[in-house]
């Protein structure tokens, strides 16, 4: 019995521990969020900028017209932080998901070659003027071309695992053979294009928060892109994001193998396919706003893993935080690098990819039991 009581005590002293990390980590994301808008171009302290930011917050009836200070924070800053805190939130939570799917700490929600086929989508719009949608032009054809190319690698693997079993390696092989194709496509548009729209292009290629400022700033339908990018982020990020944490059992379940999972309930291959398409959809969207932002859907779920291990009803919660967290503070260092920032996507890949070298070498293996 007093065994029984010191693994029990033990065990609830672990679950209290994982908690509380993403207890913290929950707190901090609003924190950093607003603390991000004292930041930019635009010369306004971190005290003046929360400060205008909670008195616009109890007044939102005042007329704020004329007031720069405040356009800037509404309109321009707090519009990108809120996309910066989805985007991060969703690609952490995609890349837990195709870790787990795939059994491989490498894999990450572009691993199925999502980004390569949204990149080929933007590169037709910016480069050669095609619109998949008639009547599309400018950012609305960007956008839609990226999001319906970024379907197109899932939609092959779950047409292939319709008639074939695939494994995870195989759907990983797949992938990588689906993004060397959409890649040479890509290339080819670069290389052929005038150099005004490949610049355009690669700034899209490279990630940036840049293009969801000014998402507040009307409320009408008629205003899209500009009033719906977040909107469209947050309603696709959060459900999609809140059925895969219903999923969690399920993923504990398929560390076993698929074999295994079949015994104790769980058809692995079906949780996989719904999976993998609910976090398709998921990163086509993210990508079709933002570009690629690499890294984070590869380090977010590792840090987190090594603090509340691979249970995913802690590992979901603490990589969307995680990310999130990242996110604002590598766009923070985005908006104020150079004279007029850089792509967001340019500073996670600089910090991810030490800081994912450092995990490989200090994290221990029992984290994937």
């Amino acid at each position: 019995m007093t065994e029984y009581r010191i693994f029990k005590n033990g065990y609830i002293k672990t679950n209290r521990r994982k908690f509380l990390f993403i207890l913290l980590f929950a707190l901090l994301t609003p924190v950093c969020m607003i603390l991000t808008l004292g930041f930019g171009v635009y010369d306004i302290s971190v005290t003046d900028a929360v400060s205008k930011f909670f008195e616009h917050l109890t007044n939102m009836s005042g007329d704020y017209s004329l007031d720069k200070d405040n356009h800037y924070i509404w309109e321009v800053r707090l519009p990108r932080a809120i996309g910066a805190l989805l985007v991060g939130l969703g690609l952490s939570v995609g890349g837990v998901v195709m870790q787990n799917n795939m059994r491989n700490p490498l894999a990450e929600p572009y691993t199925m070659g999502i980004s390569s086929a949204a990149f080929l989508g933007a590169t037709l719009s910016i480069v050669a003027s095609i619109s998949i949608i008639p009547g599309l032009s400018g950012d609305n054809a960007t956008i839609v071309n990226a999001f319906l190319f970024a379907l197109v690698p899932i939609a092959v693997i779950l047409t292939l695992s319709t008639f074939r079993k695939l494994t995870p390696t195989a759907m990983i092989l797949l992938g990588i053979a689906i993004m060397y194709v959409f890649s040479s496509f890509s290339q080819y548009l670069m290389v052929t294009s005038p150099a005004e729209t490949m610049s355009d292009a690669y700034a899209w290629r490279v990630g940036t928060l840049a293009k969801l400022e000014m998402a507040m700033g009307g409320c009408y339908l008629t205003d899209y892109p500009d009033t719906m990018k977040l909107q469209i982020l947050a309603l696709v990020i959060i459900p999609i994001s809140v059925i895969l944490f219903l999923f969690s059992k399920k993923f504990d379940v398929m560390y076993a193998g698929d074999n295994a999972s079949q015994t104790l309930g769980v058809n692995a291959q079906l949780v996989r396919i719904v999976s993998m398409a609910l976090v398709s959809i998921m990163v086509a969207a993210i990508v079709s706003f933002t570009g690629t932002i690499g890294f984070i859907g590869l380090v977010g779920p590792h840090i987190a893993r090594s603090f509340v291990g691979s249970n995913n009803r802690y590992l979901i919660p603490a990589a969307a935080f995680f990310g999130a967290i990242f996110i604002l503070a590598a766009d923070t260092v985005a908006k104020v690098t150079g004279a007029n920032g850089l792509p967001v996507g340019v500073i996670s890949s600089i910090v991810g990819g030490p800081l994912f070298i450092l995990i490989l070498i200090k994290q221990r293996k029992k984290v994937w039991c």
